[in-house]
Order: structure tokens, then C-alpha cells, then sequence
């Protein structure tokens, strides 16, 4: 990076989107940069009525295929017989399977819903994983817009080094001191996201995994961040919010079974990329398969709707 820049905050912006990714710029293979190229030349597009519309897009497109939902049914347990997946029980259902597919957490799916005999990956194995950040998010509504901010907008951290060592370091790993952190404000473009005249902020904070979450602990860090964002763009923002919704450690953990409340899967390390992630297909069940931001090719929407992609095509090729 110091071959192609001098100044420090152009360094940081560039290294930055190297987080999105969970991993740290120090230990991440520089061809992830090209994050960087596609951020700052291609260029970022947005789905109109917010990422959702992703998933709302998806679920059209199922059903229109005659795909069958069933939500708020969380999976209890999957059934193996002759090491083949044979039924899916829910809290309120069981269902026959001739394939399965798992795009819940990785972890949680091996060592919670599967017998261990036919874990692919063993608790130990995860525990070893080096783990993308989890994070504390707050989604905040304002009776007003505030012309300061972009619909993109990071706040680095001085001490560039030591920020992330709270966040890869197991040794190191804290709430930091001063963090760096990101602040997107989708009404800037999406007319949708926020009444007439109103904004609606999503400020989002990296912090590490498996790190203890308080209702206290939280609270106390998102004013620290909110006394460091109104400093910053000179103006109260507190004092003209209507809705405030704080997400972090625990709420991974609780709403999406997270491993160690992690907000994003597997870091990118050199030893995580690739054909070195979790497989795709289980090896010890026939028709047990995985998709997701844990397997190739890794962390994002895009990422997972491809990993999608490839379980797909692996599964009517075996099957044709």
C-alpha cells in the first residue's frame, strides 16, 4: 500500500473496505484489494427500499417456482440415517428431506443440529477459526436531515494499529477506546428509507467476537460513539432522534445462533480462502450440503448469493 500512497488517511480509506470483508489489512492477501477497486471505480450499487429487497427478490423468485416458506420455525434438530440427512424437525414441525441444505451459521449447524459423529468440522476446529468481527449497530431515526453527512461516511481511528488488535487479537480483544466506525444514511439516496424531511442512520461499530454484552456495556459505548460523531459534524443528533434500535454481540448470537456472536463468518486469512473454507457438500452426509457467508467464496451479500449459485449447480449436477 506505502508503494502507491503517502498520505496516511488515504491509506486508511483504501485498507478500510479490507473490514467488510472481517479481516484485518495486516493479515488479509492483498488480492482482496481488489475490494478497493471495485468500491472506488466500479462503484457501489444500492437495491431501492434497502438491502432486504435482496432477500425479498430471492423469495419472489422461489415462490414464483413454487418454493414453500415456512417461517418463525426455527430448525431444532436435522435426522441422519445411514449417513444420509432423512428429516428436519422444527419447534412446531418435521419434514421428510430427500437433500438437505444449511444456510444457517455453519457452526451452529454442525455442532447444535447434527449428530457429532457426523460433524464434518469438529468444536475444536471452529474454536481455532479466526473469526470476522462481530459489531454493535445502531439503527437510529431523526426528525430531521443532517446535510453533514454522505450516504457513506467512516471515522478512522488515529491509532490504526491498535484498533485492530482489539479486534483479531483473542489476547487483546475489548470494547475499544476509540474505534473506528462507519456511518450509512440510506435516505440520502432512498426516498423510502425515512418520512419526507427525516433521516434514517445506520451506524455500525466493529468489535470483536465472543467479547461480553451488557445492556449497560452497550449503552455506554453507543454514547461514547454518538459524542464522537455530534463533535465531529457539529451538530445534536441525540436530541432529534424518534427511534433507536441497538443490535450487537448478544443479538447475533440469539437471533441468528452467530458463533461467538461473530456479524460475518470466517475471516479472509491466507488459510480461510478458497478451497479453504468449509465445504460446501458434508463429508460424512450424502445429501447434506452448505451455503453461505462460512463457505467459498466468502463474506458479503454478493458473496453468499454466489456460494448459493455454486451449491445450486453442484446439487443438479449430482442429481440430472
Amino acid at each position: 500500500m506505502s508503494k502507491h500512497f503517502e498520505s496516511d488517511e488515504a491509506k486508511k480509506i483504501v485498507e478500510y473496505s479490507i473490514g467488510f470483508l472481517g479481516s484485518s489489512p495486516h493479515n488479509t492477501p492483498s488480492f482482496y484489494h481488489i475490494m478497493s477497486h471495485i468500491d472506488l471505480t466500479l462503484g457501489v450499487w444500492y437495491p431501492e427500499g434497502g438491502m432486504r429487497k435482496v432477500a425479498d427478490s430471492v423469495y419472489r423468485l422461489a415462490m414464483s417456482y413454487g418454493a414453500k416458506f415456512h417461517f418463525d420455525e426455527p430448525v431444532e434438530k436435522i435426522e441422519i440415517e445411514d449417513k444420509k440427512a432423512t428429516r428436519v424437525i422444527t419447534n412446531k414441525n418435521s419434514y421428510n428431506a430427500d437433500l438437505v441444505i444449511v444456510n444457517a451459521d455453519y457452526a451452529h449447524a454442525e455442532l447444535d443440529l447434527i449428530d457429532k459423529n457426523y460433524n464434518t468440522y469438529s468444536e475444536q476446529y471452529w474454536d481455532k477459526r479466526v473469526m470476522a468481527p462481530s459489531a454493535l449497530v445502531a439503527y437510529v431515526g431523526v426528525d430531521k436531515k443532517f446535510d453533514e453527512l454522505a450516504h457513506h461516511t467512516l471515522f478512522l481511528d488515529k491509532d490504526w494499529s491498535k484498533g485492530f488488535d482489539t479486534l483479531f487479537d483473542p489476547k487483546k480483544a475489548a470494547w475499544p477506546e476509540n474505534p473506528s466506525y462507519y456511518v450509512n444514511v440510506p435516505s440520502k439516496t432512498d426516498s423510502t428509507a425515512a418520512p419526507k424531511g427525516k433521516d434514517t442512520l445506520f451506524i455500525l461499530v466493529p468489535l470483536a467476537p465472543g467479547l461480553k454484552d451488557t445492556p449497560e456495556m452497550r449503552e455506554q459505548f453507543y454514547n461514547k460513539i454518538m459524542d464522537n460523531l455530534e463533535n465531529t459534524i457539529g451538530q445534536n443528533i441525540r436530541e432529534h432522534i424518534v427511534v433507536k434500535k441497538i443490535f450487537a454481540l448478544t443479538d447475533f448470537k440469539e437471533r441468528y445462533n452467530a458463533y461467538k456472536g461473530t456479524a460475518l463468518g470466517l475471516s479472509h486469512t491466507m488459510m480461510q480462502t478458497a478451497l479453504f473454507r468449509p465445504s460446501h457438500k458434508s463429508k460424512k452426509v450424502k445429501n447434506l450440503y452448505y451455503t453461505g457467508h462460512y463457505t467459498h467464496p466468502g463474506i458479503g451479500v454478493p458473496m453468499t448469493l454466489i456460494s448459493s449459485q455454486i451449491v445450486a449447480e453442484e446439487i443438479i449436477k449430482q442429481y440430472k
